[in-house]
């Protein structure tokens, strides 16, 4: 039996136990399975992972999820341990955001700059949220971005997988070449893991990298002919943003993204409120 199947199967009994009525499976990242449950008339995302190794980046999720109170967060309805075929499993319980993920959005229709403006201004008021809570997402791109598909497109930040609390010890180890996160909505720092560097403003970057892709069709790093591992590098080696890109963002009214994908964190807006100001009108 497959990876796969063994989860949808753990998913499925753990509905049947909580009397849920299991709808099917979301989707799969690198480490959960996510489904579709009822209980009632009320939908729900359930989220599983296993538990291999310890539990302690899905504990600190749980926890930082359970600390915060934002409309554009996802909302954690709760999460526990499972056992099932003597395996360990982590399950959580999130609200169901029924208007998919930005990445998915993408690859059918095209995006406004006034949509980009405001899923950018919505999105940098969480991490503003983030930082009064000494939160640091850390995996911000479009598949982690949903819409609840209300009628404005209301954008949410969602899998807080490897949240890093900045009050809190690291759980990346000191020797790692590279901190964890998605490489091509990675900041610099992240790419290598200068722990000490790593703060809202590496949130701020990969926002800017996910608005900036929507609004030129192509990573902001990159031009035409330049591959997604071109970009990746560019950013490591820390390479300002390619002067046709920022041109280009600039005639678009978003010459705040260019101060956003500045390399080096202290160049980038140093308030969360400058950042959203910055994205309301420039």
């Amino acid at each position: 039996m497959s990876a796969q199947l063994d989860m949808d199967a753990v998913a499925a009994e753990l509905c049947k136990q909580c009397g849920f009525e299991f709808r099917g499976p979301l989707g799969k990242g690198a480490f959960k399975s996510a489904y579709l449950a009822v209980s009632g008339s009320y939908p729900f995302a359930l989220k599983i992972a296993p538990i291999s190794s310890g539990a302690e980046r899905l504990i600190r999720e749980a926890k930082a999820l359970q600390e915060c109170s934002h409309p554009s967060i996802a909302k954690l309805l709760q999460a526990f341990a499972f056992t099932f075929g003597g395996l360990q499993f982590w399950v959580v319980y999130e609200e169901y955001l029924a208007g998919g993920t930005l990445e998915a959005g993408l690859k059918q229709w095209s995006i406004s700059s006034e949509a980009v403006r405001n899923i950018g201004v919505r999105l940098a008021e969480v991490l503003e949220h983030l930082h009064e809570k000494k939160l640091v997402h850390r995996d911000i791109k479009p598949a982690n971005i949903m819409f609840r598909g209300d009628a404005d497109g209301h954008p949410v930040l969602t899998d807080f997988g490897i949240v890093r609390m900045l009050d809190q010890p690291t759980l990346t180890q000191a020797f790692a070449q590279m901190g964890p996160g998605t490489p091509a909505y990675a900041a610099p720092e992240q790419l290598a893991n200068e722990k000490a560097l790593i703060d809202w403003r590496t949130d701020q970057f990969g926002l800017g990298i996910v608005l900036a892709e929507c609004l030129l069709g192509r990573h902001p790093f990159a031009l035409p002919g330049n591959t997604i591992h071109d970009a990746i590098v560019a950013v490591a080696a820390r390479q300002e943003l390619p002067a046709a890109n920022a041109q280009r963002l600039r005639e678009l009214g978003f010459n705040s993204l260019t101060k956003a994908l500045r390399v080096w964190p202290i160049a980038r807006f140093r308030r969360p409120a400058e950042f959203i100001a910055a994205l309301r009108f420039t």
